[in-house]
């Protein structure tokens, strides 16, 4: 079992060195769309900018049950964040996280540009590490597929909570 609170901070640095994850609404037939994440480990939220107009921001109530998930580039840390999604009109945040970036996908700046931002309050996550190299995780696969070892041994699994 991996130390929960390490965990958590190495969650916190995964979602912050993503340049994008996959953000999507429960309850939903809208598929998840690719987000680029803003961290603020300190108010345990996660923003993102979008289009006034994208099916996220259209949210029933301006706000509801989302997911974001994550893969390292390495394929050694994969999590899923759940948490609740809401609609932000905070123009002070809007002008922080306003980038070179986010002005090559809204013409004008904050002040006129059609961006808006979601806000997420993670709530859990569900991590799966690879703690092997690439040999071992290779023998643990043939010892499960052709000894008599019921699954391989490749990392860990762990629920954490982030409320």
């Amino acid at each position: 079992m991996a130390d929960k609170t390490n965990l958590k901070h190495e969650l916190w640095q995964r979602i912050d060195d993503q340049s994008a994850g996959m953000l999507g609404l429960e309850g939903t037939t809208m598929h998840m769309r690719p987000m680029t994440p803003h961290i603020d480990e300190a108010r345990n939220t996660i923003w993102f900018l979008c289009a006034s107009d994208n099916q996220l921001a259209q949210m029933e109530g301006g706000s509801g049950k989302a997911h974001f998930t994550i893969q390292s580039a390495d394929e050694r840390f994969y999590a899923c964040i759940r948490g609740t999604l809401r609609v932000s009109h905070d123009k002070d945040k809007l002008d922080t996280l306003w980038s070179v970036f986010a002005s090559a996908f809204f013409e004008g700046g904050p002040e006129e540009s059609d961006a808006i931002l979601l806000e997420l309050t993670p709530e859990d996550a569900e991590i799966w590490t690879v703690d092997v190299g690439k040999t071992h995780f290779a023998a643990e696969i043939a010892r499960s597929a052709f000894g008599d070892k019921p699954q391989p041994d490749l990392g860990s699994h762990e629920m954490v909570s982030l409320s």
